[in-house]
């Protein structure tokens, strides 16, 4: 607020003009620093009332970041407490969040050195989480300091990484690195490339419908056009990049735009227009504080009036172009340094910890050996006496079943003996008897042989009688002859039987012989 007192000391020539845009920065400031002391309160009221701690860590988390522009002071210590509380928790996820707001509050700061360490620590962390939202954002981030120091390579390097992120994610935030990769070409001078990039962001935040998105690259796209002589695009997005920026109170786009039309006025010859145009940029950049701009407008200023012969005001914006630029470069120049000795020390870190990781996996993994031949060792002896108990139980079990055998093949093999003895003692009594038994059966036989051969002698001519007469009979029979017929075949029937009876009776006879 000092410095718009001091601006209201100036000389008349443009305060009228100029109290207008300090009016609107002042309100501008005011609106803003209403709507986050809004936003900032419900979030108090969560962090008091919350039982759970991750909720009041992501809640701390994200008053840090709605302070980062009117208090990064007080990011920088709300910060650091939900670090300590996430740690605390073992909450990596908050840790990670909360170093990224300590990296924004440092490069609000100014601080350029300790926001690089915190946004590559933050990197680190959401890596190892795999949460490539998160990822994204600190590579934008990175790059928006690399920019701010001048180091355009890095800083296009790094918006393209988290804008392929982006888009990988479909996150809209895509449109926002298509913007910034814009501008490094618009800086670079590679206004063809600029404008691809730029028309594309534009798209995107015109699918979202969002106008603060829209705002970046409408006043980028007339900038290009103003850069390549293209002066009635230059004109047109210009303008609507001005209106935007009133509508959304944003002063540095403000400021920006004012400068550019500044020169668009000095280019078709307009001087007066010109310097109004500088001196409304110079007045909003120097109320918000914003020196990169306030150098800009004071060196066109000192021209416009130098151009004018008006050396009095041409000396004296010269002079604070010549004042603000070199604090700006030497600002630059130890930023710079600063980074490159970050970046030396976040490497040596990274490759300490990777030293320190590969020495932790060594000792785990000589552990895991160790382990392993431990249990390797109690598997093998286990293996072994598990096969050796086997062994003797099989030989164990050989033995006793080769010995039930044995018993029961003993007590066969008595039995056996006794069944043999039996035998034995027949076979000598059968031998005694033998001699006897066989005499017997021949005097019997012999006796059975006499008595048949007697018997057949007197029984022959029992049987010859009758057969002979059937002989004779045969002899006689005579078909043809019907007087003895008759008498022949009663004479044959009597025979026949009387053989029949006579050989019944032998059989009967024999059969009682043998029957003895």
């Amino acid at each position: 607020m000092e410095k718009v007192f001091d601006y209201l000391k100036r000389p008349s020539t443009y305060n009228l003009l100029s109290l207008r845009f300090l009016t609107i920065t002042v309100l501008c400031y005011i609106a803003t620093t209403l709507a986050a002391q809004t936003s900032v309160d419900s979030l108090w009221r969560v962090v008091e009332e919350s039982q759970d701690p991750i909720v009041k860590i992501d809640a701390l988390n994200k008053i840090a970041y709605e302070l980062r522009s009117v208090n990064p002071d007080s990011t920088l210590l709300i910060g650091t407490q939900s670090e300590a509380m996430s740690i605390a928790n073992n909450y990596q996820l908050g840790v990670g969040d909360a170093k990224m707001r300590r990296a924004i509050a440092h490069t609000n700061l100014g601080n350029y050195y300790r926001a690089l360490q915190l946004y590559l620590e933050s990197q680190s962390i959401f890596n190892e989480l795999d949460n490539p939202d998160r990822v994204a954002s600190c590579l934008n981030n990175i790059g928006r300091l690399y920019n701010f120091i001048g180091d355009h390579q890095r800083a296009l390097k790094y918006y393209q990484q988290a804008a392929t992120r982006f888009a990988e994610l479909k996150d809209t935030r895509e449109g926002n690195m298509l913007n910034n990769i814009g501008y490094i070409y618009k800086l670079e001078g590679k206004y063809s490339l600029a404008l691809e990039y730029l028309y594309r962001s534009w798209e995107s935040a015109h699918k979202v419908n969002d106008p603060s998105r829209s705002l970046y690259p409408i006043y980028n796209i007339g900038s290009v056009y103003m850069l390549s002589n293209e002066l009635d695009s230059a004109f047109k997005y210009l303008d609507s990049s001005m209106n935007l920026a009133y509508e959304l109170r944003n002063q540095y786009i403000l400021s920006l735009t004012k400068i550019d039309l500044g020169q668009l006025y000095l280019k078709i010859d307009e001087p007066r227009n010109a310097e109004a145009s500088f001196k409304e940029a110079y007045e909003v950049a120097s109320a918000a504080g914003m020196r990169s701009e306030l150098r800009d407008a004071a060196r066109h200023l000192s021209s416009v009036y130098e151009d004018q012969n008006d050396l009095r005001q041409a000396l004296e914006f010269r002079k604070i172009y010549q004042a603000t630029n070199d604090s700006l470069f030497n600002r630059d120049l130890a930023r710079r340094i600063a980074l490159q000795e970050a970046e030396y020390e976040y490497q040596q870190l990274q490759v300490q910890q990777e030293i320190e990781q590969e020495k932790e996996k060594l000792r785990q993994e000589r552990e895991l050996s160790n382990a392993l031949w431990t249990r390797n060792t109690l598997i093998i002896g286990f293996i072994a006496m598990s096969v050796i108990s086997y062994l003797l139980y099989r030989n164990f079990t050989r033995k006793r079943i080769a010995n039930e055998e044995l018993i029961a093949l003993n007590k066969q093999i008595e039995q056996q003996a006794k069944e043999l003895q039996l035998a034995n003692q027949e076979i000598i009594v059968m031998n005694n008897n033998l001699e006897k038994i066989v005499n017997k059966r021949t005097q019997e036989l012999k006796l059975r042989n006499q008595q048949l051969k007697e018997y057949l002698s007197s029984n022959s001519h029992i049987v010859r009688a009758p057969l002979a007469r059937i002989l004779g009979l045969v002899d006689l029979y005579d078909p043809k002859d019907p007087v003895n017929l008759p008498f022949i075949n009663e004479s044959l029937q009597e025979s026949a039987t009387e053989l029949d009876n006579a050989l019944r009776s032998i059989n009967e006879k024999l059969s009682d012989g043998n029957g003895e």
